[in-house]
């Protein structure tokens, strides 16, 4: 579910270099994460100097124009572990498909429990693949509630829950450590 809003100042990113950061962010949700590539909702913001300002420097790093402003909102539950691995993930595909320098990524993630979303139809998504990792605790069954996503695991069904605080996570310039595969899903 993870939605990716990327804010560019207007001139520095045409269309052919907006794809190749956008696939880049796909690429990293999908490789840290574990998501299925059609989990794919993206917003691209380009703007005008006046409504894009930032600071020359700021804790040692030095920002261009070319600054990309990245915030990816999803569904929590993953181990801090795992958010680590895809701020890596995200910097070093978005890096290298803008040609940008390691210090003109900043990242902001946002985790927001599974019931304030909506896929649509109003109906709260739940899966496995939504921020619940296998062995994690959070499960509910299929009671009354539609299903909308499932995910067969080890000959069972499961049905993701959404608990934990919403709480910013905000890394600038290089990522954490590296992604852990989403062993099984």
């Amino acid at each position: 579910m993870p939605v990716a809003k990327i804010h560019v100042l207007e001139g520095r990113y045409d269309e052919a270099r907006l794809d190749r950061v956008s696939n880049a962010v796909q690429q990293g949700l999908i490789s840290a994460l574990g998501i299925p590539p059609d989990d794919f909702f993206q917003i691209i913001h380009v703007l005008p100097p006046a409504q894009f300002r930032h600071t020359r420097s700021f804790l040692g790093l030095n920002y261009s124009d070319d600054l990309i402003l990245l915030e990816i909102t999803f569904i929590s539950g993953r181990p801090k572990e795992k958010r680590l691995g895809l701020l890596k993930a995200l910097n070093d595909g978005v890096v290298a498909a803008a040609e940008i320098s390691p210090d003109d990524l900043l990242i902001t993630l946002y985790e927001t429990p599974g019931e304030n979303i909506s896929f649509g139809r109003g109906r709260r998504p739940t899966g496995p693949h939504l921020g619940q990792e296998r062995g994690a605790t959070g499960y509910v069954g299929p009671a009354a509630e539609t299903t909308l996503l499932t995910r067969e695991v080890s000959g069972e069904t499961r049905w993701g829950g959404g608990c934990c605080v919403r709480q910013p996570f905000v890394a600038v310039g290089h990522g954490g450590s590296h992604p852990r595969a989403l062993a099984g899903w």
